[in-house]
């Protein structure tokens, strides 16, 4: 089994190499592009906007993040840099919140 991973930033993970996965306590609906999480472990409930979202519904352990990054920047037109900054970001955040884990492959 993969090793648990810390995403510690851009100059020192190799993006194609960290999978991200959602934590099976945390239950999400989608609606209107839009998603809202349960953390059922917690009890919080966490709102995402429609970039939020995607990078949520792709979390599923099956694509490194530089796949989840080359989707956010086509998908919503954005350049590689901006989304692989901001798709860092959200990735700590969950973690931080225990909302999913990250995989070393």
């Amino acid at each position: 089994m993969p090793a648990t991973t810390p995403v510690l930033s851009e100059c020192q993970v190799d993006l194609t190499q960290i999978f991200p996965k959602q934590n099976k306590d945390v239950h999400s609906t989608a609606l209107d592009g839009e998603s809202v999480l349960l953390n059922l472990s917690t009890g919080r409930y966490y709102s995402l906007n429609a970039v939020g979202s995607v990078v949520w519904e792709q979390c599923t352990g099956a694509l490194s993040l530089a796949a989840i990054c080359s989707s956010i920047s086509e998908r919503f037109d954005v350049t590689s840099q901006d989304a692989q900054s901001d798709l860092l970001d959200l990735i700590v955040q969950f973690r931080q919140e225990g909302l999913l884990h990250t995989e070393r492959r």
